[in-house]
C-alpha cells in the first residue's frame, strides 16, 4: 500500500474513540428508526478494533481487492470465516458517506432474510465505518450479464429474479412499515456459491409510512432505474422499488444496461414499450434467452416486467403479487421439462 497512505491511515484513526462513540449513537438512532422499536429480525452486530479489520485484510493486501467504487472491498478472514471487508476510500470526515453506511449497517441488521446480504461486522473507530460482509464468491449480477465470458443462462436469470423479488417482498412486510431499498439494480444483487440472489446496497433505504405523500426524499439511486413518478413528487413508496424491479427484469430478458442508456439519453423502458407496440419485442430480446427461455416464458416476464414499471404506483402491483407470479412461471416450466 505504501508509506503514504499507511501515514493518512494513521491520521484517521487518531480520534478513534471519539468516532465509536458518535457512529455508535447515529447507528442506534437508525435502527431504532428503521424498526420502531420492533425486534423482528434484529440480531446483535459485532463490532472490530480497526486491528482486527487490518490483521483480517493483511494490513490492505493488494492482492486481497475484490473491488473498488466508493470504497475498497477486500476478501479478508475474521474468526476462520471468510468475509468482504469495505474500506472507505476518502480518509477524511464525510458525513454523507457516514450516514450512507451505518443506514445500510442498520437495515442489514434490522432485516434479516436469506436473501438479503447479512452484515458480519463493523468497525466504528474510524471517520467512516468499516463494514464487514458475508463474502459471496460469484460476485454481482452485473459483472454475470455484461463483464463475464460465459453467457448467463435463462434459468439462472429467473432463479436470480425470483430470488430478488422475495427479498424486496420481504423488505416491504417485515416491519411495522415497509423499508423501501430505492437503489435496486443489477449492481445491487451479488450471487452465492449456488447462483442464488441476495440483494445488497442499502445505504438508501428509508422506512415508509404507507399513504404518507407530505414526506419528499431527495432522488437517489441509478439512472435508468429511478421510477419517474418519484423523480416528479419526491414522494417515497415500495412502488419505487417496484418499477426498478421491473427495469431489472427487463435488463435479464434483453441484456441491455439501462444506465449506460441513460448516460446516452435514452431510456430502456420507453425503448422497450416501442418495441412491443411496433410487434418487434423478438428484437429487443437477448439472443442467449431466446435460445433457452419458451416462448411463453418471454411473454410472461416481458408482461410482469411492463406491469411493474407502468407510469402510476397505484397501477404496478405489490412484490408479494410479483414474487407469486415468478414462482408460477418457474413452476410451469419445470412441469414442462419434466414432461419432455
Amino acid at each position: 500500500m505504501g508509506q503514504t497512505q499507511t501515514k493518512n491511515r494513521g491520521k484517521k484513526f487518531e480520534s478513534s474513540e471519539e468516532n465509536f462513540i458518535e457512529n455508535g449513537g447515529i447507528f442506534l438512532e437508525k435502527q431504532l428508526a428503521l424498526s420502531r422499536g420492533q425486534n423482528t429480525g434484529s440480531r446483535q452486530l459485532k463490532t472490530l478494533s480497526i486491528h482486527e479489520i487490518e490483521t483480517s485484510i493483511n494490513n490492505y493486501d493488494p492482492n486481497l481487492v475484490l473491488g473498488s467504487i466508493q470504497s475498497t472491498v477486500y476478501k479478508g478472514v475474521i474468526d476462520d470465516q471468510v468475509v468482504a471487508v469495505k474500506v472507505p476510500i476518502n480518509s477524511e470526515q464525510n458525513s454523507d458517506l457516514v450516514n450512507l453506511y451505518l443506514t445500510e449497517a442498520a437495515t442489514s441488521v434490522v432485516m434479516n432474510h436469506e436473501n438479503l446480504v447479512k452484515i458480519y461486522a463493523c468497525c466504528l473507530e474510524t471517520c467512516v465505518p468499516i463494514m464487514v460482509y458475508e463474502y459471496l464468491p460469484n460476485g454481482s449480477l452485473f459483472r454475470h450479464l455484461h463483464r463475464s465470458r460465459n453467457r448467463m443462462k435463462w434459468c439462472d436469470r429467473l432463479r436470480v429474479a425470483t430470488d430478488t423479488a422475495y427479498a424486496l417482498s420481504y423488505m416491504h412486510n417485515a416491519l411495522s412499515r415497509p423499508v423501501v431499498h430505492r437503489d435496486v439494480q443489477s449492481f445491487s444483487v451479488l450471487l452465492n456459491q449456488s447462483f442464488r440472489g441476495k440483494l445488497s446496497n442499502f445505504g438508501y433505504s428509508v422506512s415508509v409510512t404507507p399513504g404518507e405523500t407530505s414526506q419528499r426524499w431527495p432522488v437517489l439511486g441509478c439512472p435508468g432505474f429511478i421510477d419517474p413518478e418519484y423523480i416528479e413528487t419526491g414522494v417515497v413508496t415500495e412502488k419505487c422499488d417496484v418499477y426498478s424491479f421491473g427495469v431489472l427484469l427487463l435488463e435479464l430478458i434483453t441484456g441491455k444496461q439501462p444506465a449506460i442508456m441513460a448516460s446516452n439519453g435514452t431510456d430502456l423502458v420507453d425503448v422497450f414499450v416501442s418495441a412491443v407496440d411496433k410487434n418487434s419485442m423478438t428484437e429487443m430480446i437477448d439472443s442467449e434467452v431466446l435460445g433457452q427461455a419458451s416462448d411463453d416464458e418471454i411473454r410472461q416476464v416481458s408482461r410482469l416486467a411492463l406491469t411493474c414499471v407502468a407510469k402510476k404506483g397505484e397501477e404496478r402491483p405489490t412484490m408479494v403479487d410479483v414474487v407469486q407470479e415468478l414462482w408460477q412461471i418457474q413452476d410451469k416450466d419445470k412441469k414442462e421439462k419434466g414432461n419432455n
